[in-house]
């Protein structure tokens, strides 16, 4: 409630962090097709630290970033890579809980049976689940045989776990990353995700690039800008291979238009979002048109602090806030860095924003009207 506040008043600073994003590591069992972090690649920059599964923070770093949350109270976002590959994960959660915050886990499903009773037991609010087609599709896009049935076995050990303790908790939300491997069956995934007893269902665009958008992003937030600006940064700011590439094509839309009302018939009383939410013109701008003129407005920077597997504060575009294991999380928030890139993002986003999940995709009409783009027509 306050970002509009701190937007117009405050001048890059910020009141603490809504969301707390905990990325324990960057490991993964799963190689998914569409995932934007560096899984297909054969070397990686030492730079890049929190690709390191040997920096990956030990939990007593984690807990100090916790007892510093306290005070705030925000909600907590625990992801990776896969988090529970991190070998401290339930030790965390306990005491994530222990402190009575919010607490969200997002996994491919695969180890979930494993710590079942314990996010029952625990009182975690919110489980995550990446499902992606009904069991073939769903291997096919996840690079491993067995991932989907692993998945079920974990979800089902929830809903067991669940039924002993005579609890709630955890909501269960069935995430689908839209892709034209999933396409045609995308209204058969929301039906799996129900069948398998989630309480909600989220169908989500891919976040994409083009390596046009890239290189143009890459020749504007050189190292000497960021340096100018006062941002510490890992060049490229956008990587080769940090990136999704579209497969759609534009015959593809009515089809995923279509598929999308029969998901949402399929899903009956099961509440599905689909996220971004996009008019017929907006979805073929947000998939064909990187110069569309979307608004330009990210509220992350003053809503999202996310902490990467090795401390780094990472807000996006390889920008390195600071880190937790040497200096305070407040310091690090309203920290000069950071109030810099606030003011920056303030007077308006860069081609590597253009379809980052964190910003805004509602049209800026007055932009429309300058640029011509006036009508649904539009293609």
């Amino acid at each position: 409630m306050g970002i509009p506040f701190d937007r117009a008043w405050r001048d890059g600073r910020s009141g603490m962090p809504a969301v707390l994003n905990f990325e324990l590591t960057r490991r993964c069992n799963l190689r998914c097709l569409m995932c934007p972090q560096l899984r297909h690649v054969t070397a990686i920059s030492p730079e890049l630290g929190w690709y390191d599964a040997a920096q990956d923070l030990p939990l007593d770093a984690w807990v100090r970033v916790l007892d510093q949350a306290v005070a705030f109270k925000p909600r907590l976002y625990i992801t990776g890579g896969e988090p529970l590959l991190y070998p401290a994960f339930d030790a965390l959660v306990i005491e994530a809980k222990r402190r009575h915050l919010f607490v969200e886990v997002q996994t491919n499903g695969t180890r979930l049976a494993k710590v079942a009773d314990l996010l029952v037991e625990c009182g975690v609010n919110v489980v995550t689940v990446s499902l992606d087609g009904p069991p073939a599709v769903h291997d096919e896009i996840r690079g491993v045989a067995g991932a989907f049935e692993r998945l079920r076995e974990g979800v089902e050990a929830i809903h067991e776990a669940s039924r002993r303790r005579g609890k709630l908790r955890p909501l269960l939300r069935g995430t689908c990353m839209i892709t034209r491997r999933n396409l045609a069956v995308l209204d058969d995934c929301v039906a799996t995700i129900a069948s398998l007893g989630f309480d909600c269902a989220r169908c989500e665009h891919p976040i994409i690039d083009t390596p046009e958008n890239t290189a143009r992003h890459n020749a504007m937030f050189t190292p000497e800008f960021a340096a100018a600006q006062g941002l510490p940064m890992v060049a490229p700011s956008v990587m080769e291979g940090e990136y999704y590439q579209n497969e759609l094509a534009a015959e593809d839309l009515p089809l995923l238009r279509e598929k999308l009302r029969q998901a949402r018939e399929k899903a009956g009383d099961l509440p599905l979002v689909v996220l971004p939410e996009l008019s017929d013109t907006a979805m073929h701008a947000y998939y064909f048109d990187m110069n569309f003129p979307f608004a330009q407005t990210c509220n992350a920077l003053w809503k999202v602090c996310k902490i990467a597997s090795d401390g780094s504060v990472l807000p996006c575009l390889h920008l390195i806030m600071g880190n937790v294991t040497q200096q305070s999380l407040a310091d690090i928030w309203n920290g000069r860095p950071m109030v810099n890139f606030r003011r920056l993002v303030s007077r308006g986003l860069f081609p590597g924003c253009a379809r980052c999940c964190r910003r805004s995709f509602s049209v800026d009409q007055r932009q429309m009207a300058v640029s011509g783009r006036t009508s649904p027509e539009h293609r």
